[in-house]
């Protein structure tokens, strides 16, 4: 009995953890929180940027012993090394494959009845490893999602969110906005990514590059879609 009770706490103390690691989640698709969405930034980011130091501390100077030819050779197959674990990882985590949706608050400004538009922003902001001289973190260009850095008490950050300049502009009669605002609570944007690392160590630094591929406008009280938009394929 007392092994039974034994294994039952250890298996509930373990499920929150495998809960807490949706980068090892078997599900091809993913719906995750910004917070969620930025551990698996930060858990790809930490693979990339551990190769490109390796590779830095390994091959920074040419050995007394090791002819030119040698040391060339050297780089080289460092290279290779370093870019096949990144990718053998990048393989058992299926990133070519992955989408991963992250739900974005939206933030219903004001309604424009001349016009029949509606100015949207949105707060959520998910949190990523800044730049750095051994790697470089990237979103492509694109109308609707980017990374702004900033420098706060001397320190870098890094935040991927919606570029509002200032906010969205939806085209929406005047009927489904009034009932767009009598559901402000449960309207948000979802944003499907996925990781690019098809170049993700290349010369002799490291690339993670974030891909933003669709954004939908949608009441989570009853999954409505008002509008939804290809971003990058």
């Amino acid at each position: 009995m007392k092994a039974f009770i034994l294994v039952a706490a250890t298996l509930l103390i373990a499920l929150p953890l495998w809960a807490q690691d949706p980068l090892n989640a078997p599900e091809m698709e993913q719906t995750v929180s910004a917070d969620d969405f930025s551990d698996i930034v930060k858990s790809v980011w930490d693979v990339i940027k551990k190769g490109a130091d390796d590779y830095k501390d390994e091959t920074i100077s040419k050995s007394e012993f090791e002819t030119d030819a040698e040391f060339q050779a050297r780089l080289q197959q460092r290279h290779a090394d370093i870019a096949a674990k990144i990718q053998a990882f990048a393989d058992s985590k299926k990133l070519a494959d992955r989408r991963f949706v992250v739900l974005m608050l939206a933030k219903l400004i004001r309604y424009n009845a001349d016009t029949q538009t509606y100015t949207i922003s949105s707060p959520t902001e998910i949190s990523v490893p800044p730049s750095a001289e051994e790697i470089t973190t990237e979103c492509p260009s694109n109308q609707y999602i980017s990374i702004v850095e900033t420098i706060k008490r001397g320190y870098k950050f890094a935040d991927l969110g919606l570029t509002a300049k200032p906010e969205y502009t939806w085209h929406v009669d005047e009927k489904t906005a009034r009932e767009a605002r009598n559901k402000a609570p449960f309207i948000f944007f979802k944003v499907w990514f996925r990781f690019d690392m098809s170049e993700a160590f290349t010369g002799t630094g490291g690339r993670l590059s974030i891909v933003p591929l669709k954004i939908v406008l949608f009441n989570k009280a009853d999954n409505m879609t008002y509008w939804s938009d290809d971003i990058l394929k």
